[in-house]
Parts: structure tokens; C-alpha cells; sequence
């Protein structure tokens, strides 16, 4: 005679309430966050007195705040006039959220013309904690192309669509980039020099595009233009690059063009402003 057993029943657990999170905790994020906020366009910089007195909180209590914000790259302390900026991490939060918004699924049909056009590379890339990050690629055809993967970092001082997102940034970031990532030399044509490099970023807001010839990658040039934003803050590069052996210099304001009424396309598309045509 086999025994059945009885199907047991499922243990019994206990029902608890949620836990609740700890009110210092809150007032911690809320202070930190009335931080951050108290920088504005008009109020780039503040020294901890008078950071203090605007929000009413002991210096030695703030001093512990803004340590810990210059920790993760939220807020950032001049060492020359000891004042508080906001950190290089908020550029990369923002872009971020910008990418969430949909700028690479509005730029990708766009780019698909261009890659049709062309039969080159096309990329989008956006500037973020002191480097260009390639967000977007539509790769050639040809078998012969240039490797660049989406995700990829760069260094914001070479090639065409680092330099025209550089060309656009503050003088201050720009002058940390120079000081805390160098100019290396990643190529034969890489400028190495701030007071060549300066002059170049000059030349590239004037004129609207940038270009580079093997600046990050032996045999390798590239045209980039900006997209921007609704304030017509420039917030991405199309670009376009390839191998040599494919480019001359009859392509090259032809690809100038191309680039340029992409960006203008897409920049429209995000609700953005065009630049003024160049006289």
C-alpha cells in the first residue's frame, strides 16, 4: 500500500509594512538638491560664506555637503579662487537624459540619407565629462571603414566632430578639459599645442564645421557639423569620415554641405534653432 502524501500547504509569510525611509535621509537629498539649485546662469559661483548665508546653514554643515557633492563630480572647487562650480558630472547626467529624450532615434533616418548619400560612415556624438561619446553610427558599406564603436569615448581635442562640440563649450571647460586630460597625440595631424588648438576652435565657430585629417587614426578624415538645442546651445556633432583613399578635396565642401543641412534638418526636428547661414 503506497502512502499519499498530502500536498503541504505554502509556508505562511508573515505580512510587513513597508519601511519607511528615514526622515534625516530625506533632509539630506533635499538639502543637497537646494545646493545644487542655488547655481543658476546668473550665479555660476559661490564661496562657502556666502553659499552659507543664502541657505542659512552653518559653514562647517555645508562644508561636509559640498566635499561630498566634489566626491562624485556633482560640484567642483576652483583651486585657484576657491570657488564652487557645478561639477562635470551634471553635463554627463544631462546628456544622458537628453539621449533618453529620443535625439538618437530622431537623428537615425536623417543619418540613413546621409550614409545612402555618401556611402560613408555617419555619426552622432554628444559631449560629456570631458570627452565625445559616439551615440549613434550608420556604418558604409564599403568594406574598407573606420572602427568606432557606439558607446565609444573620445578625447575632446581631435578629430572633427570632437573639435566642433569643443569649439562650442564654455572657456572654462574647455580650459579643464586642456588641464585635466592633455592633448595627447593620437595621430600624425593630432594638435598638441593650446595655443594652436585655440586658434583652430576660433576658426571652427566661424565657419560652422570642422575637419580633420588623420587627427585620430592613420589614413582617416572626417566633416562634422552641430545640432542644437531650442536656446541654440549646440548639444551634438553629425559627422561624417572615412578612409583617404576614398576622399578628395572636390568631396570634401560637398560632404560640408550635406553635413550641414542634416544637422539644420535634425536640429529643427528636436525643436531646436538653426544656425545663421554663413555669409
Amino acid at each position: 500500500m503506497v502512502n499519499q502524501l498530502a500536498p503541504s500547504s505554502p509556508p505562511q509569510v508573515e505580512a510587513t509594512a513597508p519601511r519607511s525611509i528615514p526622515t534625516t535621509l530625506v533632509s539630506t537629498v533635499d538639502r543637497m538638491v537646494q545646493i545644487i539649485e542655488s547655481f543658476s546662469g546668473s550665479k555660476r559661483t559661490w564661496s562657502l560664506a556666502d553659499l552659507s548665508g543664502h541657505l542659512a546653514l552653518p559653514k562647517s554643515t555645508l562644508h561636509r555637503f559640498l566635499v561630498s557633492l566634489e566626491t562624485h563630480g556633482i560640484l567642483r572647487r576652483d583651486p585657484q579662487d576657491k570657488l564652487w562650480r557645478l561639477g562635470y558630472r551634471l553635463v554627463s547626467w544631462g546628456r544622458t537624459a537628453e539621449e533618453c529624450t529620443g535625439l538618437a532615434d530622431v537623428a537615425r533616418p536623417v543619418m540613413r540619407q546621409i550614409a545612402r548619400a555618401t556611402n560613408e560612415t555617419v555619426t552622432l556624438t554628444v559631449y560629456a565629462d570631458l570627452e565625445v561619446i559616439c551615440i549613434e553610427k550608420i556604418d558604409t558599406r564599403h568594406s574598407v571603414r573606420l572602427a568606432l564603436e557606439v558607446g565609444q569615448g573620445r578625447p575632446a581635442h581631435a578629430g572633427a566632430s570632437s573639435k566642433i562640440l569643443m569649439a562650442f563649450l564654455p572657456e572654462s571647460e574647455v580650459r579643464a578639459i586642456i588641464l585635466e586630460r592633455g592633448l595627447p597625440r593620437l595621430c600624425t595631424n593630432t594638435i598638441t599645442q593650446e595655443d594652436e588648438l585655440l586658434p583652430n576652435l576660433d576658426q571652427i565657430r566661424q565657419k560652422g564645421f570642422a575637419s580633420s585629417v588623420e587627427e585620430t587614426d592613420p589614413g582617416a578624415w572626417g566633416i562634422a557639423t552641430p545640432i542644437r538645442d531650442s536656446r541654440g546651445h549646440v548639444v551634438a556633432a553629425m559627422g561624417i569620415i572615412g578612409p583617404l583613399l576614398r576622399f578628395t578635396d572636390a568631396l570634401a565642401q560637398e560632404y560640408v554641405d550635406i553635413c550641414r543641412r542634416a544637422s539644420d534638418e535634425i536640429t529643427m526636428l528636436i525643436g531646436g534653432v538653426p544656425a545663421e547661414p554663413m555669409t
